[in-house]
């Protein structure tokens, strides 16, 4: 599957549902997701086919994945990943939005509430990390360097392993994976991934920064980004709730996507409520 997509500043976007200009009648806020390292915005392709008759849905390639071009530094920073989704959400949203992210996405989601509150409206963060010990940090790490110093080895074995464990229930969806890792920007992935690996987390002081509603949702069987770490989050941040969607690993979103649509469906209520009780 693909999406046709539009440009923007060199971010490649898909939207969908409710599109006119004049929003001023609209009482829902915009959603704009955004994918891991390595995948690219068709990985939501439940969520948007769930919500775009009621939301205005926007679904983003990560910079230097799909069809967005690469950031411009070589050695990349969270807060790198954060203004470019600004930069989005003011140029081509035009509002503030909820932000849907998973995996690098989660945390490019969490940076940018916590750098530019004035454009989120809420924050759902999936298979996050928080305080990565050293160990984890270590292999992702051991990963990343492989990558950086051979662009043309074989990405797709080692992830799809870990995110599916050979489940033929997910075929599929780890055929998806498989084909965008493999046809995948190796250089955008490998700066990307170079980047996640020396992430531990966002530090306590700054998510209690986050005051919009928040989920943290994760897969209970997904050791690198754990239930220990979204449910640690849920209880740092002011107006947050946790979520661990049972005999889910990482890529919950396409595994156990009915789970993930429910959680999302009373967390998009929930901050259009805030932001009417706000107005």
């Amino acid at each position: 599957m693909k999406w046709s997509r539009e440009i923007s500043n060199g971010i490649a976007y898909y939207s969908s549902g409710n599109q006119d200009s004049n929003h001023e009648n609209d009482k829902t806020t915009p959603i704009v997701f955004v994918h891991g390292v390595g995948l690219r915005a068709e990985s939501w392709y439940q969520q948007v086919s769930a919500f775009n008759d009621r939301y205005r849905c926007y679904v983003i390639d990560m910079p230097g994945h799909g069809e967005s071009d690469l950031l411009p530094n070589p050695t990349l920073t969270l807060e790198d990943f954060a203004a470019a989704l600004n930069n989005f959400i003011q140029n081509v949203v035009g509002e503030p939005a909820i932000i849907v992210g998973h995996s690098l996405g989660a945390m490019t989601a969490l940076q940018t509430a916590v750098s530019y509150p004035k454009i989120v409206r809420g924050v759902a963060a999936f298979n996050a990390i928080y305080n990565r010990p050293d160990n984890a940090a270590q292999d992702v790490q051991t990963r990343a360097e492989s990558l950086l110093n051979d662009l043309e080895q074989n990405v797709t074995d080692k992830p799809i392993a870990r995110w599916f464990d050979g489940n033929p229930q997910y075929d599929n969806e780890a055929e998806l994976c498989r084909s965008w890792l493999n046809n995948g920007n190796r250089l955008g992935y490998a700066q990307a991934y170079q980047m996640f690996a020396h992430l531990r987390g966002i530090p306590a002081a700054e998510l209690k920064t986050i005051t919009v509603p928040a989920l943290l949702l994760t897969g209970e069987m997904d050791i690198n980004s754990s239930a220990k770490m979204s449910l640690t989050m849920a209880d740092i941040l002011p107006n947050a709730n946790a979520v661990i969607v049972p005999e889910a690993r990482h890529m919950t979103q396409m595994t156990h996507a009915n789970a993930v649509n429910s959680a999302l469906e009373r967390f998009f209520a929930q901050c259009d409520s805030h932001h009417t009780a706000n107005v």
